[in-house]
């Protein structure tokens, strides 16, 4: 299986696009400031303190995550495959053993990440290269009790609109009712993204949810359908992948924390 990892700093792309301004709090990898819309934050109505945040955090990913960018090398990490391919080609690898670990929104000890499967017809490999972290909060915390100086960041989510068995795994989707016959709804921890790479979004916090990447991490929950229940998942001739035609017609919203953020940490 191959693998190969491609990405450009946002440093260096806050760095054309921004005003050069270090904050001493942040240290020597402190990024630079830059209009939201610009490829690395989501429109919002950010102060300077909370885009230098930001920056810094993207920053510190990009630095960190092409450690973990070989495949072959997931399994004894501890990352298990969650076991289903969204649209777009995305996989999620998670390590359980590090939710509950003592390390939060830490680029070295990613709770999850997202590989992009392609196919190579110069090779006729399928290619994975490693796009993003997945941070997920330790396991008492849901969508209603996000620590108050955390909540304000872009992209907390939950997948309450798929099911997770005791291993871990892609167990299904959730019925009418909002209940799993196998498992139950993966509605905690919250987790949220952030890209090393460039993507549809414009910015790098976008998520991946049953309908692929989903953009608007500002979104109120339950906008475009309930959460949780988004119809008919269709068949799945293959229970470990999603093909755009076993997609509900409208895929049901990630649902982040509203509210203007509110940085207070």
């Amino acid at each position: 299986m191959g693998s190969r990892v491609g990405w450009r700093p946002g440093v260096a792309r806050a760095l054309a696009v921004g005003v050069v301004a270090i904050v001493g709090v942040l240290g020597p990898r402190a990024a630079l400031a830059q209009d939201p819309g610009s490829g690395l934050l989501p429109p919002g109505d950010w102060t300077e303190e909370q885009q230098h945040h930001l920056l810094d955090l993207i920053a510190r990913t990009e630095e960190a995550l092409p450690a973990f960018a070989d495949p072959s090398q997931l399994e004894a990490l501890g990352f298990i495959d969650f076991g289903v391919t969204a649209p777009g080609g995305y996989d999620h690898f998670i390590n359980w053993e590090w939710v509950d670990d003592e390390h939060i929104l830490d680029p070295e000890h990613p709770e999850s990440l997202v590989f992009q499967r392609t196919w190579n017809d110069a090779t006729q490999q399928t290619e994975y290269r490693l796009v993003s972290a997945m941070f997920m909060l330790p396991s008492q915390y849901d969508m209603s009790n996000i620590p108050e100086d955390l909540a304000w960041l872009p992209g907390w989510h939950n997948h309450a609109d798929v099911c997770v068995n005791d291993e871990g795994t892609f167990a299904g989707f959730p019925g009418l009712g909002g209940q799993c016959a196998v498992g139950r709804p993966f509605d905690k921890p919250p987790m949220m993204h952030v890209w090393i790479v460039d993507n549809e979004c414009g910015h790098r916090f976008g998520g991946i949810d049953v309908g692929g990447l989903h953009c608007d991490v500002h979104s109120e929950p339950g906008n475009g359908g309930e959460p949780g229940h988004g119809g008919d998942p269709g068949h799945m001739d293959d229970p470990g992948h999603m093909d755009d035609g076993d997609m509900p017609s409208t895929a049901p919203p990630a649902q982040p924390v509203s509210g203007k953020p509110n940085f207070t940490g």
